[in-house]
């Protein structure tokens, strides 16, 4: 009946109770006479034999011929331990009740027996399955012809460990773990896995020449950009491949896999302390809810339409205005909402158009809403003002307007730092659509709030293609000024920060993400040199001077404004000390602006937000970093 329950496990049942034989003869010979062990438990038969019937179903009820062995580590053996104790225990029972019974063979019994036995099977069940895990590791790894690459891992600590561990297991992977380099001087000369650490990576040169490594495995999900720079410059500098496990961000299981390892990618360079990101603050108001996001076709509407389905809303509904985005998001969600149960759909709309935004909200009843339909490029919004104004203010009137007379719970705009002393028209129209939102909220008092913050990285338009083409082709790169900063994050981090800044309570929030330090574009354009595993000195660079109104550097607040903490470190409120703002003067403003812009009258446009302090006297013709808000 045993056999029954352990299909796969009879070869280990058989090992077991051979051992489990052999452990209690080898307990009575270290108890009485090892020369005559016959002899000695001839008179304990009954009673010394008892293991055999108690440790074998004990087994079985922990499971342990249900187990793949071959990926056995530290948390296998705890559970033989306990099944051995507890057979133990459980053969001591039985023994004093047949003791008590006066059954032939307990009386005098040396009870040590059964505790040297137990020790002996705890050896014998743990060595024999590590024993088995070696012997498949090995089996496994001869069915690969191709020779495995020595690798040298960055980084001594568990995420290291792991890679090292899975590279063993898995032969398929072709990495044979030559050492370890970590920058605690601790772990300097210790041992890790039976490979050495060599030290930090000013011991690289001399580790690959040790080891003849060819491959350096960047082990540190948590690290910031700066050690896994250096760790590539080096690598590079050594003719070494380069790869690395992604952040924590990435590891949606939270585990390492060596699938998920990876070339280095310019966001990696940038990366910063890890941000504790919580997915409850987003589900507390997404989950079950009906939800819209304008704009679901962009960079940042797709990335809010994916976070948003994972966090369970009941429907989740996308509109934009450009088709083609429209279809490739709308296809993505489709196929993923199947496996969460959630109502997907999407509707081809402009916000500019007042009646569409109206009958929409009437249709979907939203609870929550996302605006990001946005112009966004400051070069194309500087040549073409008056559709930016269209777009950007008109629209985001239409939007928040609809979304207070339809009873929608909760707003979130999507603003951006050039929205801060605006010197481009593109800023103009945001900090006009920040005023909009925070006049509405001001109003109505209902938690309707704008979200600020700078570049994201891989967005369309952004720099690193421009400068990716001019590479390709061979040209210099072209920047304004050798000094210019600009702020950056990954869009998955901006996202995840969106969605718990819209949590907010509070009616008129204008929340800034923690963007960290500005980043020189200057640099940023290099380490992309260095990532194709070219020569950032042997690129050459053209400075082309600041345009018109264009600032060295962004900057998240007005002079006028007051960064408050919030619950979550990565997020700060921008509080405002100036009076609050007139809807009703606001909204002659922009009904002016809205004529200007119909009639396609640029000039009004950029005269009307200078006369009304929304525009710097001279506003910029583009932007030197990127076109992305």
């Amino acid at each position: 009946m045993i056999l029954g329950f352990i299909p796969r496990g009879r070869h280990l049942l058989a090992y077991d109770v051979v051992t489990t034989g052999i452990a209690i003869a080898i307990a009575f010979a270290m108890r009485f006479d090892v020369n005559n062990i016959a002899a000695t438990m001839a008179p304990y038969l009954p009673a010394a034999l008892l293991p055999l019937l108690t440790y074998p179903p004990t087994y079985v009820a922990f499971g342990l011929y249900r187990r793949e062995w071959r990926y056995a580590s530290v948390r296998e053996m705890f559970g033989i331990a306990a099944a051995v104790a507890v057979g133990t225990g459980i053969t001591i029972a039985v023994f004093l009740v047949l003791a008590v019974l006066n059954v032939p063979g307990t009386d005098g019994f040396p009870r040590s027996v059964f505790f040297i036995q137990a020790l002996l099977n705890l050896a014998f069940l743990g060595g024999g399955r590590f024993l088995l895990r070696a012997s498949l590791d090995r089996t496994f790894g001869d069915r690969h012809d191709e020779p495995a690459v020595p690798t040298l891992i960055y980084g001594a600590g568990e995420a290291g460990a792991t890679v090292a561990r899975l590279a063993a297991r898995d032969r398929a992977a072709r990495m044979r773990i030559v050492g370890f380099l970590d920058d605690e001087p601790r772990k300097r000369d210790s041992r890790m896995l039976g490979q050495r650490v060599f030290g930090g990576l000013d011991q690289l040169d001399a580790a690959a020449s040790r080891t003849g490594a060819e491959l350096l495995v960047i082990a540190m999900p948590s690290a910031a950009g700066e050690p896994v720079r250096r760790a590539l410059e080096g690598g590079h500098r050594l003719g070494l491949e380069v790869r690395t496990v992604p952040p924590l961000r990435e590891l949606v299981s939270g585990q390492v896999q060596l699938s998920k390892i990876r070339p280095v990618s310019l966001e990696d360079l940038l990366r910063r302390e890890s941000i504790r990101i919580d997915p409850e603050v987003g589900a507390s108001y997404l989950n079950g809810a009906s939800v819209l996001v304008t704009g679901g076709g962009g960079t940042i509407g797709s990335e809010l339409a994916r976070q948003i389905l994972a966090l369970g809303p009941r429907t989740l509904t996308i509109v934009d205005h450009h088709e083609w985005a429209l279809w490739a998001i709308d296809r993505e969600l489709n196929e993923l909402a199947a496996s969460v149960s959630v109502q997907v759909q999407s509707m081809l709309g402009d916000v500019r158009s007042a009646n569409a935004i109206d009958t929409l909200i009437r249709q979907i009843k939203p609870d929550v809403v996302f605006h990001a339909a946005a112009l966004k490029h400051v070069p194309i919004v500087e040549r073409f003002p008056s559709e930016g104004v269209l777009t950007n203010v008109v629209g985001t009137r239409n939007v928040v307007r609809s979304c207070a007379a339809g009873g929608v719970g909760r707003f979130v705009l999507i603003s951006t730092d050039k929205a801060v002393e605006p010197t481009s028209v593109m800023g103009a129209t945001k900090r006009l659509a920040e005023h909009l939102t925070v006049a509405t909220a001001g109003r109505i008092n209902r938690p309707f709030t704008a979200v600020r913050f700078g570049n994201v990285l891989g967005s369309s338009g952004s720099v690193i293609p421009i400068f990716e083409g001019q590479l390709e082709r061979g040209h210099p790169i072209t920047i304004t000024h050798p000094d210019v900063t600009r702020y950056f994050m990954t869009i998955s981090e901006a996202v995840s920060l969106i969605l718990e800044a819209g949590a907010t309570k509070a009616a008129g929030d204008v929340s800034v993400l923690d963007m960290g330090e500005p980043i020189g574009i200057v640099e940023l354009a290099r380490d992309l040199i260095t990532l194709r595993g070219e020569d950032p000195d042997a690129v050459e660079f053209v400075f082309t001077g600041l345009r018109p109104g264009e600032r060295l550097h962004e900057t998240l607040f007005y002079g006028t404004e007051r960064a408050e903490p919030t619950e979550h470190p990565g997020i700060l409120r921008a509080a405002s000390v100036e009076p609050a703002i007139d809807e009703r003067e606001l909204g002659e403003l922009v009904d002016r602006l809205e004529a200007a812009a119909l009639d396609r009258d640029d000039q009004a446009v950029r005269s009307i937000l200078r006369q009304h302090r929304y525009l710097s006297a001279t506003s910029a013709v583009g932007d030197a970093s990127e076109a992305m808000a």
